[in-house]
């Protein structure tokens, strides 16, 4: 099993007091050269070290040699760790146990990928143990891998690990190829409800009905042939209640593992033309929705889970399609490459449809978690730009970044959006259109009070909004200054008391952007209304009524 094989071993040592850590195996001799130089320039008073491992199969243990070390002072080579190696599993049956099966998953995950076959198959299925075997390389850095990280934070070295993990597989092998000489195979049954009762009824159940499922999956191409298969068994279960209880949670098992496999993922909802089209029909399936729009064009196999979902089957399934759904969420590409507006849109409908399906297998605080994560990258620069381009003018870029805003999650996100706003505000581009851009200036002042109402709606953190309000309060004052539409409002030479009330409705019906912009203008009110021509008309009795009306806006704006 053992072939030859080579490794690179980075260590630190942050300072002369400090012990020498592993900090990560590498096979490429450029890689682990590169990282130690990284370590290097983080830890000025420090050393690094790179260790060239190679395996020696005569003697069947690593043999390391120095390839690079840099540093203020020459270290001496780490203590031999002299500590005994032990492990979880001391079986081969052991490592049929979940957490085993775990490491066995990610450790062996590019073979297991091309195999198509998940864990539980590989351990139950000789051809497929003879097979790996045979691949000195895929197995011997499965090895590797576990040795290093359980010899990282324990007494024993990396080669005493490797040791206890060899004989352990040696084992493995061994005992599958015995069974496999044995020819002893599941009992026939005419359908697999009868086979899994039998299997129960005459003891040792677990191991036998796994060895008869994989079994069955032996034939089958890929992974969509095999959760079909899967999904056909679940619909062949026992009657009895215990021996019910038992085949479900073993088929289930198998279709679990599947699941964590990206090829398994795509036999069961198919080949989506995007990142969002996979979570949306993931999130169809998760929901139990087998007549969602989502999945009219997916595999049988999508709508078959999901009417099991909403059947309350495959519990682990369930889980383990919450665990993809919110992985894809943190993912770095992108659901709808082709438009930002799409993306933003899409994302909100997931996260609506995502809230209302949440529960214990997927926590509200991971989504919300999940979400501020895809929408920290919706916010990158060039993202953001793509969001804007082709605009008809600065107006309706900010509008967007409003309608960005809708669709994403997190205080610092919500921040860093308000910058973005105030920023493209402040651009020249902006203050042109607004201030000497086209159409009447009253227009452009309603579009921008429209705009500071909008950001006062949103979720923005408190100074974010105050910081915004008096952003577009100040672009209203430029207009206000260069067109001089309030001093000749208040000019214009009608009564008074006439243009105070339309300098205040200017201020109190939207027009004007709140702060300095209402101020000024109710400011200029209250000097007509207090000046000399003024006093004299609101001693008239025919204009109580303009005074009333004059009254109530002013009582508004206090109020506003």
């Amino acid at each position: 099993m053992a072939g030859k094989d080579t490794h690179h071993e980075v260590f630190v040592k942050k300072h002369k007091k400090a012990s020498w850590t592993l900090v990560e195996a590498l096979p490429e001799r450029d890689d682990a050269l590169a990282l130690a130089h990284r370590l290097k320039s983080r830890h000025a008073k420090g050393s690094v070290r790179v260790v060239k491992e190679v395996w020696v199969p005569e003697d069947s243990e690593f043999r390391g040699v120095t390839i690079f070390e840099s540093g203020p002072e020459r270290f001496a080579d780490p203590e031999e760790k002299k500590g005994d190696a032990s492990l979880p599993c001391l079986t081969p049956d052991d490592l049929a146990g979940p957490a085993a099966r775990d490491t066995v998953r990610r450790v062996l995950a590019g073979w297991l990928e091309r195999k198509q076959a998940a864990p539980l198959e590989l351990l139950h299925r000789s051809d497929l143990i003879e097979d790996l075997d045979g691949s000195d390389t895929d197995l011997q850095h499965a090895i590797q891998k576990v040795a290093i990280a359980r010899a990282q934070n324990t007494d024993a070295s990396v080669h005493a690990y490797v040791r206890l993990l060899t004989e352990l597989v040696e084992k493995g092998v061994s005992q599958a190829r015995r069974e496999a000489k044995k020819g002893k195979k599941p009992p026939k049954a005419n359908s697999f409800a009868d086979q899994a009762s039998q299997i129960l009824a005459e003891g040792s159940p677990e191991k036998r009905l796994r060895k008869a499922i994989a079994d069955r999956l032996s034939d089958a191409r890929d992974f969509g042939e095999k959760a079909g298969i899967l999904l056909g068994l679940h619909k062949d279960l026992p009657q009895d209640p215990e021996a019910r209880a038992f085949a479900a949670r073993e088929t289930d098992n198998f279709l679990a593992e599947m699941l964590s496999f990206d090829g398994g993922v795509r036999g069961v909802v198919g080949d989506a033309d995007d990142l969002g089209d996979q979570v949306s029909r993931l999130t169809a399936v998760y929901e139990g929705a087998p007549e969602s729009p989502d999945l009219i064009s997916a595999p049988d196999a999508s709508r078959s889970l999901a009417e099991g979902f909403a059947r309350k089957s495959f519990p682990t399934s369930h889980i383990e399609i919450a665990k993809r759904i919110l992985s894809a969420l943190r993912a770095p590409k992108r659901f709808r490459p082709g438009s930002v507006m799409a993306e933003i849109e899409l994302a909100r409908q997931l996260a609506q449809r995502l809230i209302a399906a949440s529960g214990p297998n997927l926590h509200p605080d991971s989504l919300v978690d999940a979400f501020t994560h895809r929408s920290a990258k919706l916010l990158a620069p060039d993202t953001v730009e793509e969001a804007l381009a082709n605009a008809d003018d600065p107006a309706e870029q900010i509008e967007r970044l409003f309608q960005i805003e809708d669709n994403i999650v997190g205080d610092q996100n919500k921040k860093k959006l308000a910058a973005y706003i105030r920023a493209r505000l402040g651009s020249p581009q902006a203050e042109s259109h607004f201030v000497r851009g086209a159409g009447q200036p009253l227009e452009r002042l309603s579009r921008l009070t429209a705009l500071q109402a909008r950001a006062q709606k949103g979720a923005f953190p408190k100074s974010d909004k105050a910081e915004l309000a008096l952003a577009f309060d100040q672009v209203g004052m430029k207009i206000l200054d260069e067109t001089k539409i309030l001093r000749k409002l208040a000019e214009s030479g009608r009564p008074p008391l006439d243009n105070a009330r339309a300098l205040l409705k200017l201020a109190a019906s939207g027009v004007l952007p709140h702060g300095q912009c209402c101020e000024d203008a109710k400011a200029r009110a209250l000097r007509l209304i207090g000046g000399e021509m003024g006093r004299k008309a609101a001693a008239q009795p025919e204009n109580r009524a303009v005074l009333t009306e004059i009254q109530g806006l002013m009582a508004g704006l206090k109020a506003a």
